[in-house]
């Protein structure tokens, strides 16, 4: 297609791979909401507040995993009349929604552990339990970041990938609240608020970085050095002489790219419209996942 297909159809998508996606994200909403109610459980009963602080990170996990979930699952939707570049914004919509939760339960930490730590007494904590609820969901925390990373490796998927880095966080987090509650198991309980202050400043960190990932979402920032890996691809299809004015928005795991093709000026018309299958065809090879729309143009030395 030379000119491309603004209501692009999906129907070359592995409904395989999809599945697996999908059944990779459904396994890891229910690992999610697990640690939920294991970690909130213990930190009910040890009133740990890194625990709390730990069990409130793995709702906005659950909320993640949710959102992966339903983003996965839209792009099974085909464009319609409404949205003709697919479904995929509604994963940056609901990143939104979860940097608000993630901003709101940082403020939230940093306070109570702030609170505490002002107390002459800090509430006495049941250290040998919350150590134990740790040591169990940090072992499920492994294996959910091992399977979210092979099933992303394996299907590309990017949402997956995320989620995996997500969750990696998660168990290098664990580690910092195992560490705090074993100095509180000796007697230094003060160390359970500060294990919640580490714990807040590394979701505070990975609200940045999702807050910086949704703005380049929903402001149709270029993909870094995307363009420029373009070019050569382009350039190395028979008749192509030139091209310019790439441009490429990120939908989801989904790219849009336009660009104008400069051929030799004496093509038919034809002839020029298979070399521009071919032009897409290369860079679908490179990029399974891209959009593209191309515009002919005769090749004029010096006006590229």
């Amino acid at each position: 297609m030379a000119q491309g297909d603004l209501c692009l159809s999906l129907d070359h998508i592995d409904q395989q791979e999809v599945s697996k996606k999908l059944r990779a994200a459904a396994i890891s909403v229910f690992a999610a909401l697990a640690l939920v109610a294991l970690k909130l459980g213990g930190a009910v009963f040890t009133n740990s507040l890194a625990l709390f602080s730990e069990a409130g990170h793995s709702f906005v996990d659950g909320v993640a995993a949710i959102v992966t979930l339903i983003a996965v699952w839209m792009a099974r939707v085909p464009p319609d009349r409404e949205h003709h570049f697919g479904h995929a914004k509604y994963e940056s919509v609901g990143a939104l929604v979860q940097l608000i939760i993630l901003l709101a339960l940082c403020g939230f930490i940093i306070f109570e552990a702030i609170e505490r730590l002002r107390m002459n007494t800090p509430p006495v904590v049941r250290s040998g339990f919350a150590l134990g609820v740790m040591v169990v969901s940090i072992g499920v925390e492994a294996w959910r970041t091992m399977s979210l990373f092979r099933a992303a490796r394996h299907s590309k998927s990017e949402a997956l990938a995320a989620s995996s880095i997500h969750f990696l966080s998660d168990f290098l987090d664990s580690i910092a609240v195992i560490i705090g509650l074993i100095f509180a198991l000796f007697g230094y309980a003060r160390a359970d608020s500060y294990a919640a202050l580490i714990v807040a400043a590394v979701i505070l960190t990975l609200s940045v970085r999702l807050g910086r990932d949704v703005l380049h979402s929903l402001t149709d920032r270029a993909p870094a050095g995307l363009a420029d890996d373009i070019r050569p691809i382009v350039c190395s299809v028979a008749h192509v002489m030139d091209v310019h004015d790439i441009r490429i928005r990120r939908a989801g795991a989904q790219y849009f790219a336009e660009m104008h093709v400069d051929l030799e000026p004496d093509l038919p018309l034809a002839e020029a419209h298979n070399v521009l299958d071919i032009v897409e065809d290369e860079l679908r090879k490179r990029y399974p996942n891209m959009h593209i729309t191309t515009h002919p143009e005769p090749y004029q030395p010096g006006t590229a």
